[in-house]
């Protein structure tokens, strides 16, 4: 049996995220699997420009939640971000999942 530590966790990631305007947000996460950051990366290299600008924000719906885990935001609300918040959100995300390996 392989140990727990392969696996995502249930856990919910309280994380303070800071905008270039100064102001700080306490936000929750969830782990992701590796097979959804895999997807986001394929669809990156997508030839279609809408599959590749809706690739962040899918990442974004899929971990970013309310304390009790519940999903904070729709991929449709995550495409009408804008690009600095989206981006501070891609970083905490990459944080929380920073012991799968992710570049």
């Amino acid at each position: 049996m392989l140990d727990k530590t392969f696996f995502v966790s249930q856990e919910i990631h309280e994380k303070e995220v800071e905008l270039a305007d100064g102001s700080k947000h306490i936000l929750y996460f969830k782990e992701i699997p590796a097979v959804e950051y895999q997807k986001f990366r394929i669809a990156q290299q997508s030839a279609d420009d809408n599959v590749q600008a809706g690739a962040l924000a899918k990442l974004v719906a899929a971990s970013l939640c309310e304390p009790g885990g519940e999903p904070a935001i729709t991929y449709e609300e995550a495409l009408l971000l804008k690009a600095e918040p989206m981006n501070a959100l891609f970083a905490a995300i990459m944080e929380v999942n920073k012991s799968q390996g992710n570049e």
